[in-house]
């Protein structure tokens, strides 16, 4: 579409009456901040958005975060629905698979709420996570149509869609005694191990096994799909959903990060010392790109065997390191660390218990290396600061986030894969010592091309604003445009 082409049509839409966009998220905040961060850049266009607040999983703060001290005079709506249930969130990639579904009457009294209060303004569509398949219901009920936001990569995206094809193959459920052979004909994907599927289809005996297959079916009903990625990124996948799934849209809109993600390096670690954490102030004691980073997200909780073991390795492998940690339930207060570990490594290495300023981290001079869990967020995260990543897949997607990485993009090194149960100390030592001397130089220079290309995506009028007013234009005048960049 040329760009004269793309602005009469803004123009003669703005005549209609402005757009109006109802954004649910997923109650788990992995998927619900991408989410936030696509609402926030839908509100910044102009269009009127309700951010649906699932139960009241996302806090006043986090709002706050996404707008900053700037808040508009016209902040986004936001609103709530539902009660959080009494186990909270949990330490699954995929919390409350028992109790999402029964916010379907609730939604569709809000839907009637919502355009009833703004006639001026009706809501034009619902954009969903792609684990609330029944929203497919509520915007029949309404006559509108529904996008999914994919919070996960393209690859993720092949695979949900192709799932319905591997039951009729009879490669799910998955024969333990297969995991290990490789499927071939996922679109877009390169051949894949059973054992590296998403980790909600590994056991057909988990409630999350058929939530799971449910929302894959839903997700061929949807309009379109926006997806956490960048065209550049991932264009063989991309292109391989357009041409497999013509009916559905398909427009990447990623990164989802914050601004400060694409920003210089140096305009993005704080200097007040006053507000300085911890081990940002330790950090600046270490020479460039130099320490390895090691944080698992905000979900996994590693057994305290395991975490010994990770403290043990990078202590032999004498390679200075960051090392973040959740502590797992310790009832009977066993020692998180082996004795005199933090002593020995005293000046090498940092261990931070709890929380840590990932974009700081990430965006810090010393950091030369990522030791990560692979979830897309955090990849997402490292590739636009340009490290380079030692992969420890553990759930959900990871598996193929981390094949995506070491073995297509070639932006990370493999320390170990998703089956591996308890990963030794002597493996540790000797895959961070080689990452961090010889395998880091191809994967930080594969990975600053994947950062350039980023940055070059989210400037003004390239790819992702290019898709993004796609999607407000095929939303207001229906399906007439090809698939966006």
């Amino acid at each position: 579409m040329t760009v004269a082409r793309r602005e009469q049509r803004q123009v003669d839409g703005m005549r209609k009456g402005r757009l109006h966009v109802v954004v649910l998220p997923y109650p788990a905040k992995g998927h619900s901040i991408p989410l936030l961060h696509f609402a926030k850049q839908l509100h910044s266009m102009g269009v009127f958005v309700t951010f649906v607040n699932t139960f009241n999983h996302l806090s006043k703060e986090h709002f706050r975060s996404i707008y900053g001290a700037n808040e508009d005079d016209n902040p986004m709506q936001v609103v709530p629905l539902g009660v959080t249930p009494p186990e909270g969130e949990g330490h699954t990639s995929l919390p409350y698979v028992n109790h999402v579904n029964t916010l379907v009457p609730e939604t569709k009294i809000l839907m009637t709420t919502l355009f009833a209060r703004h006639e001026d303004a009706p809501p034009s569509c619902i954009v969903s996570d792609m684990f609330l398949g029944w929203t497919q219901e509520v915007a029949n009920t309404f006559n509108i149509p529904k996008y999914v936001l994919f919070a996960s990569p393209a690859s993720g995206l092949a695979f949900m869609l192709h799932t319905s094809e591997l039951v009729k193959q009879g490669k799910l459920p998955i024969d333990r005694s297969k995991e290990e052979d490789l499927v071939y004909d996922i679109p877009g994907v390169p051949p894949t191990r059973l054992a590296d599927f998403p980790s909600p289809i590994q056991d057909p005996e988990d409630d999350s096994y058929l939530f799971y297959l449910r929302n894959c079916e839903q997700l061929l009903e949807a309009a379109g799909v926006l997806i956490n990625t960048y065209y550049e990124l991932e264009p063989t996948y991309i292109e391989a959903l357009r041409k497999a799934y013509n009916l559905i849209s398909f427009l990447p809109v990623g990164p989802l990060l914050p601004k400060a993600y694409f920003e210089p390096s140096s305009d993005v670690v704080p200097v007040d010392s006053d507000i300085r954490d911890p081990c940002l102030k330790w950090l600046d004691t270490q020479p460039d790109s130099s320490v390895l980073y090691v944080s698992f997200g905000s979900v996994a909780v590693l057994s305290i065997e395991q975490i010994q073991e990770i403290a043990q390795g990078l202590e032999a492998s004498g390679q200075r390191f960051l090392l973040v940690l959740r502590p797992p339930s310790n009832p009977e207060n066993v020692p998180l660390l082996p004795e005199g570990f933090e002593e020995r490594t005293r000046g090498r290495g940092f261990v931070q218990v709890g929380w840590a300023p990932q974009l700081w981290v990430l965006s810090h001079r010393a950091v030369g290396g990522f030791l990560t869990h692979c979830g897309w967020n955090s990849t997402l995260e490292s590739i636009c600061r340009g490290v380079p990543m030692l992969a420890w897949p553990i759930q959900a997607e990871q598996a193929m986030n981390a094949r995506f990485l070491v073995d297509v993009v070639k932006a990370g090194v493999e320390l170990c894969r998703v089956t591996d149960k308890l990963v030794t100390k002597e493996r540790i030592s000797e895959t961070v010592k080689f990452f961090m001397t010889e395998g880091v130089s191809t994967a930080r220079k594969n990975v600053r091309k994947l950062q350039k290309l980023a940055l070059n995506a989210v400037a003004l009028g390239a790819s992702v604003q290019k898709n993004l007013e796609d999607f407000t234009l095929e939303v207001r005048f229906g399906k007439q445009l090809p698939n966006g960049l």
